[in-house]
């Protein structure tokens, strides 16, 4: 995928949830920004999507089984882009989304 270089830098700020707190190092806000985007990933794959995180800014690659992929800056742009690419409604409340989540499931 190609995205200019002012719309990737340009796109809106962190979802408050992306936010760490401001006195953690950079390499703890390192680790628990992979281990979102691990669980952005595990709840978003049922639906046949993939989630990448590019390494800087707020942004995740969220894509398909069919090689679309979309930028998302942030929780909620990550939501709209699975609602588009995903062949289904995603529901990330749904139970069996949610009983995969669970510790020994797999």
């Amino acid at each position: 995928m190609v995205v200019c270089v002012l719309c990737y830098e340009l796109a809106p700020e962190d979802h408050w949830s992306d936010r760490a707190p401001g006195d953690e190092p950079t390499a703890i806000r390192g680790v628990a920004r992979h281990r979102r985007t691990r669980l952005l990933a595990a709840v978003l794959a049922p639906y046949g999507l993939t989630v990448s995180d590019p390494g800087s800014g707020p942004h995740r690659v969220i894509a398909d089984r069919k090689g679309a992929a979309e930028i998302a800056a942030g929780l909620p742009a990550v939501w709209q882009a699975a609602d588009r690419l995903a062949p289904r409604p995603v529901d990330v409340l749904d139970r069996t989304v949610l009983d995969t989540l669970l510790p020994g499931s797999a």
